[in-house]
């Protein structure tokens, strides 16, 4: 029997189903971020990410993963829409690669 089962691949992102061997299983949500980590880094040195009419600013470009990881901490779609919990979560030194300008949000 096979100890793992890909499930879905979608948007990056490919879930597997791994069976325990003990009446449980698990499944790993896994993605490539290296893309995604090698782009706001470029962006990030490019200029300070106004747009031309100096109207709009970039802030981040987030992995479909990272999304994932905090929806499963904070249990709730809800927390995405919360531009406190989105700024405090991209001024963290933590996540700091996921920034495509350099300067702290609001």
């Amino acid at each position: 029997m096979t100890d793992r089962v890909p499930l879905l691949a979608e948007h990056g992102v490919t879930h597997e189903w791994i069976d325990n061997h003990d009446g449980t299983y698990t499944v790993v949500a896994a993605q490539d971020v290296a893309p995604f980590l090698d782009r706001n880094r470029a962006m990030a040195n490019a200029n300070d990410g106004y747009n031309r009419t100096r109207d709009m600013r970039r802030l981040a470009s987030i992995p479909n993963i990272v999304l994932m990881q905090w929806l499963n901490e904070a249990g709730s779609m809800e927390i995405l829409r919360d531009p406190k919990f989105l700024a405090k979560k991209l001024n963290d030194p933590d996540y700091l690669y996921l920034r495509t300008a350099p300067y702290r949000i609001a």
